[in-house]
């Protein structure tokens, strides 16, 4: 659901920028064998009005325990395929919210966890009062063993990601298509590698870059053909080619986001009357429009309101001449 992305970096220019930049200590923690990372400046969205749907994002489809603290989390990185989340915060009453919330607390190589009972939910291990991690629970004991081993291996996706490490939401990924990434960012097309920046602060800017080799030109007259379809919000996406890479920029106000998000009024079904007599007298009484039936078969007209209550009156098809 969600559209959110906009850079003007070359690739070459942003791996140049990448590589001087220094990433939290606490993403080492992420999978390394990720190829895709999604981060969450999660105190700054979710008083964003993408607030609602990245929550349903991470609590119902991603199955994040549902539990306060998670809720007030500062900062969320989160790393695929073995889908392993982390978050920063203050978790000093993540044991007293978990025994409420049922989960099973256990703990492995010195490290609390908390395994869900529901399935298909996620558990979570507390490293400290500032840092969790969220995953099943072979993930997390793998995650662990990971930490206190001697040998260090790191995503090489964290270097390309520490440039947006200040962004409000960010992507990166080896390629498209992505399970991971096409939550956040629903992009139809394939691509080598994507990175994507977003910031929700003011409104909507979005910036993004596509590495799409040979294809480039035509990936992008695709996306181009498919901006009319995209929901209204996303309808004045930018497009544009250097090389082989595919430029993608979109920028709303913070008014436009909101008219855009707003589901829309339900629209108020017409109340159709006819005069009647009753024993009242004459009234106007709410008819049900007739039901379409299959010709030669009769119509049946409801009638409610009525003192007596509801009443039909059927109505026989004209018999047609031969």
């Amino acid at each position: 659901m969600i559209w959110i992305v906009r850079l003007r970096l070359t690739f070459l220019a942003a791996a140049a920028f990448a590589a001087a930049q220094s990433h939290p200590s606490w993403w080492t923690y992420a999978s390394p064998d990720s190829t895709a990372l999604v981060g969450i400046d999660w105190q700054i969205v979710r008083t964003s009005p993408f607030a609602d749907p990245i929550d349903a994002e991470l609590f119902s489809d991603l199955q994040f325990p549902n539990l306060p603290c998670l809720h007030n989390a500062r900062q969320i990185l989160i790393s695929s395929p073995g889908l392993l989340a982390l978050a920063t915060g203050n978790f000093s009453l993540l044991r007293d919210q978990a025994a409420k919330k049922g989960l099973k607390a256990m703990t492995y190589r010195g490290i609390d966890m908390w395994f869900a009972t529901e399935k298909g939910a996620l558990s979570i291990a507390r490293v400290n009062d500032q840092l969790v991690m969220i995953a099943d629970p072979k993930t997390l004991e793998a995650a662990v063993d990971r930490s206190l081993g001697d040998s260090k291996n790191y995503s090489p996706l964290l270097a390309r990601a520490a440039q947006f490490a200040q962004k409000d939401m960010w992507v990166v990924t080896s390629q498209l298509p992505d399970d991971l990434a096409n939550r956040f960012v629903p992009l139809d097309t394939e691509a080598q590698s994507f990175a994507a920046s977003v910031t929700v602060r003011n409104g909507l800017e979005v910036e993004a870059v596509l590495s799409a080799g040979s294809e480039a030109a035509a990936s992008a007259e695709k996306l181009r053909q498919s901006v009319p379809t995209l929901p209204l919000i996303a309808r004045g996406l930018e497009v544009t080619v250097e090389d082989d890479a595919i430029y993608l920029n979109l920028s709303a106000s913070r008014d436009q986001v909101i008219a855009a998000l707003r589901a829309p009024d339900p629209v108020p079904t017409p109340v159709e009357t006819i005069r009647m007599e009753t024993p009242k007298g004459t009234e106007q009484v709410a008819i049900e429009k007739p039901v379409e039936k299959a010709p030669g078969k009769p119509q049946v007209i409801h009638i409610v309101g009525l003192d007596e209550g509801p009443r039909e009156i059927v109505i026989k098809p004209e018999k047609q001449n031969p």
